[in-house]
């Protein structure tokens, strides 16, 4: 889902493309929601916290929220890591996090368990933990299953 503002009124709508917009040069931070700099290393500060919060809650034993479990959002972050797919490196990555408006709405909101990261988050701390160790991750069904019903599946196969 993209925020976007049109006439003076704040919308949610469903993104029916991937967003593309000029690329910050690697010396400029990146633009706020505000109008004010955001420096490259906060967003990878996020970007990496983002993912510890995800490899915490997808590991044994699970601890997803509720809305997580739910098919919608499960499609979305699948949908959305298809759109991540292109990018190659986490500079890239934490260009890209900078400007997508839904994640740019959020940014300042902490990580509580009462709160858990949407979809657009979470698709990014996956395409960072993909990035960091150049192993690619299954699909969002898999991962709420948990690496015990993965391990199950490789035997089953054996």
């Amino acid at each position: 889902m993209s925020i976007v503002a049109r006439r003076g009124r704040v919308a949610v709508e469903p993104r029916s493309r991937l967003l593309r917009f000029e690329r910050p040069s690697n010396g400029m931070a990146a633009a706020g929601p505000v109008g004010t700099t955001i420096d490259p290393d906060d967003l990878r500060h996020e970007l990496g916290r983002l993912a510890l919060d995800l490899v915490l809650r997808t590991s044994e034993p699970l601890r997803l929220p509720e809305r997580w479990t739910r098919t919608p959002f499960g499609r979305e972050v699948d949908r959305t890591r298809r759109q991540l797919a292109p990018i190659h490196t986490r500079s890239a990555l934490a260009a890209s996090f900078s400007r997508e408006a839904s994640v740019a709405a959020t940014r300042s909101a902490p990580l509580t368990p009462a709160d858990p990261p949407g979809p657009v988050r979470v698709a990014y701390a996956i395409r960072w933990l993909e990035l960091g160790d150049e192993r690619p991750r299954p699909g969002w069904s898999s991962i709420t299953k948990g690496a015990a019903a993965d391990l199950a599946g490789l035997a089953a196969t054996l």
